[in-house]
């Protein structure tokens, strides 16, 4: 045996699962709730699956040296000490124009103290590179941003290593006209802004965004945390994460977005948090409850930063996470991009109103660790490409789906996202390990489901309006290990093109959660064994251990079986499938 495969998200949820090998040796570790063996030729295939998969090339966006550099040398600065609504300022390239400090030109700027009132403002030529240095800085603002970017070709922002920083922006802004409609996030900039540094920042976006930018937005290293009213880092072309670690909370929180006190979900889904921006929010202490109305602050009343988002991560164009740890509490999508989302290393733990991930195109994974413990629909894109990774999703409709697929639970809703074409999507799993708990349909294509690789645990619904498999063309496995469990009322299975065995058995009566199944081969060998957490009367299995022509027996409950003898590529036992699409 060439080593231990496991599902990471099953611990969490204490899902049992087993898979047993024939080979003359093995190597295995104690794990506290799941341990998965794989043979060595199993192994080895999905070895071969991700090198060719990610071979293709990892979409890890660019970072030049200015985006890197966290140097600064205090003889060559411009050093400015805060004092109140004062301050003190040694160097060029810099002005106090009352309580607004302008920066005009490239160069150094390193701030601390306390700023009361105030902005931090860039307006330098378009072609210059301004690097702010937060050296234990705490600001305000009464009226607007808190940093203001008008001009300049990027901003860069370097926490000083072991130093705190807190930026607090007003809860309403005023503007010279009501044409205006920004600045509208505590950090704003009209061009790029990159933040990099080992010290922390802690953000309140009272008004708006936490950190917007109108080009790329790359976090780089450093601590956070922000609490945004709407998105918590935006940018309009990229956004880019290659490390650090903290936490985002948008639009009040999941909680805000759509649940009940007794966690129903409510009828106005998103009735707050970006998906109705006409309604109020239901806690007066959420960032941006409390904005003056338009008419008394002189608000544009075109936006009056309601806007329709409260992402914890946005990207207009791309997002890449190449790295960083950051759990995400957001009313609306936790990560989500009007173009695509690349996923290559990084964990981040999610609560979200609505999607977990959204991508208007592609949804990348090629690695990380996402935990999604609450969302709507888990991972959606016009396709979902999980080449690896450890990826754990909790969704009261689709766990994934392409395009949209079918929602089922709440059509219709305010917060629900379209794409412009369903022709082309699709779902590939090509490796990782993917533990999928959901209410509606577990894996939802609109088109085409394909699996090569990997390993997919899917606990999928215990009605049966949905099912652990919905698609609407054909769906594939060539390769890997697929679970599923769930009720049988529309229950699909792998389309007869595919080359990889799979078992369905489908009992008369719901089993309760935590009933044990176990598959055993002719000679009375455990294959495999499963308990899920959810109640279940239907039972899908696929795997490179199961073999054509042999016979297996699936035992359940109370010492309950079926015979199973693998005449076909994939075989049912117990009561008729729910007609796919396109069966072979």
């Amino acid at each position: 045996m060439k080593g231990l495969k496991y599902l990471a998200g099953l611990l969490a949820v204490g899902l049992s699962l087993s898979l047993f090998s024939g080979c003359a040796s093995q190597s295995s570790s104690v794990l506290t709730e799941t341990t998965v063996v794989m043979s060595e030729s199993t192994e080895d295939a999905e070895q071969n699956n991700k090198s060719e998969t990610v071979g293709t090339g990892l979409l890890a966006g660019n970072y030049d040296a200015d985006d890197l550099d966290e140097s600064w040398s205090e003889g060559k600065a411009t050093i400015i000490k805060c004092n109140g609504e004062s301050s003190e300022i040694s160097g060029n390239g810099i002005q106090a124009d009352g309580n607004i400090l302008k920066i005009t030109q490239a160069g150094t700027y390193v701030f601390s103290g306390k700023m009361s009132d105030g902005q931090i403002q860039v307006n330098a030529d378009k072609n210059d590179v301004v690097h702010i240095v937060l050296g234990g800085l705490t600001a305000s603002s009464g009226s607007s941003s808190v940093i203001y970017g008008i001009q300049s070709k990027k901003i860069v922002i370097t926490l000083a290593k072991g130093q705190e920083n807190v930026l607090n922006d007003a809860s309403s802004y005023v503007y010279k006209s009501v044409s205006e409609n920004e600045p509208n996030a505590c950090i704003f900039s009209k061009d790029d802004v990159s933040i990099n540094g080992e010290g922390s920042l802690d953000i309140y976006g009272n008004y708006g965004d936490g950190v917007c930018s109108k080009g790329d937005l790359k976090i780089i290293n450093g601590t956070y945390r922000i609490t945004a009213a709407q998105n918590g880092l935006q940018a309009e072309t990229v956004l880019q994460i290659n490390g650090g670690s903290g936490s985002i909370t948008s639009g009040g929180g999941s909680s805000n977005a759509s649940y009940d006190e007794n966690g129903q979900i409510q009828e106005k889904w998103g009735q707050w948090g970006g998906q109705m921006g006409e309604q109020e929010p239901a806690d007066s202490e959420v960032p941006g409850a409390g904005r003056t109305p338009v008419e008394e602050s002189g608000i544009s009343t075109e936006d009056s930063g309601s806007s329709d988002s409260a992402k914890g991560l946005k990207g207009g164009v791309g997002i890449y996470l190449n790295g960083g740890d950051f759990t995400i509490d957001s009313s609306d999508d936790s990560i989500h991009c009007n173009g695509s989302v690349t996923v290559n290393d990084g964990t981040y733990i999610m609560d979200s109103g609505d999607d977990g991930i959204h991508a208007d195109q592609a949804l990348i994974i090629n690695g990380g660790i996402l935990q999604i413990n609450k969302s709507y629909e888990g991972l959606e894109g016009m396709t979902v490409d999980i080449r690896d990774g450890e990826i754990n999703v909790t969704s009261i409709d689709d766990g994934i789906n392409s395009a949209g697929g079918s929602d089922t639970l709440k059509n219709g809703r305010p917060g629900q996202n379209s794409f412009a074409s369903e022709d082309d999507c699709w779902i590939r799993i090509s490796g990782g390990d993917i533990y999928v708990k959901a209410s509606g349909d577990g894996i939802d294509s609109n088109r085409n489901l394909y699996m090569d690789g990997g390993m997919l645990v899917v606990e999928g619904p215990e009605d049966s309006a949905n099912g652990t498999l919905d698609y609407e063309g054909k769906a594939e496995i060539t390769g890997g290990t697929f679970i599923g469990t769930g009720s049988s009322g529309m229950a699909m299975d792998f389309s007869n093109s595919s080359t990889q065995c799979s078992v369905n058995v489908v009992v008369d009566t719901m089993l309760p959660s935590g009933t044990m199944v176990t598959v055993t081969d002719s000679s009375g060998k455990d294959i495999l064994s499963v308990s899920p957490t959810k109640s279940f009367n239907c039972i899908q299995i696929s795997s490179s251990l199961l073999v054509y022509g042999e016979t297996y027996t699936v035992t359940y409950g109370d010492g309950d079986s079926r015979e199973i003898r693998l005449d076909g590529v994939s075989v049912w036992s117990g009561a008729n499938k729910f007609p796919a699409a396109d069966s072979g």
